[in-house]
């Protein structure tokens, strides 16, 4: 694909912007963090990953997501995407790794930062 590594970036939006060049906000999936089973505070899980990636707007968002990275990719040497929602510990979090998991398995090399992880 490319050897320019990309760089991903989640973050949460109450603690402002990262330093990118592309800003996707994925505040529009349901917050795992309002389900009664999780809280603000948990980290990501299997079951909270599946109760973020299984929404259909997910897989819509995903879907139209990738192929405009690939876009980027081979206009672009600088790739340094930031994925935001509300507080950067969930949805963010969930949707960067699956785009690094997908990205990775057809060659791309990827760095990800999970900004606020500190916050657990």
């Amino acid at each position: 694909m490319t050897t320019s590594p990309i760089t991903i970036v989640t973050f949460g939006f109450k603690y402002g912007p990262p330093a990118t060049n592309y800003c996707f906000d994925v505040s529009f999936l349901k917050n795992p963090a309002r389900e009664s089973r999780w809280s603000l505070f948990d980290a990501p899980s299997a079951d909270m990953r599946d109760f973020v990636l299984s929404q259909p707007a997910c897989q819509t968002f995903l879907d139209s997501l990738l192929p405009m990275l690939h876009c980027l990719i081979t206009l672009d040497d600088d790739v340094r995407i930031g994925v935001g929602c509300s507080s950067g510990r969930h949805r963010s979090v969930i949707i960067a790794d699956e785009v690094k998991r997908r990205l990775e398995s057809e060659g791309a090399l990827v760095r990800l930062t999970h900004r606020e992880q500190h916050s657990w």
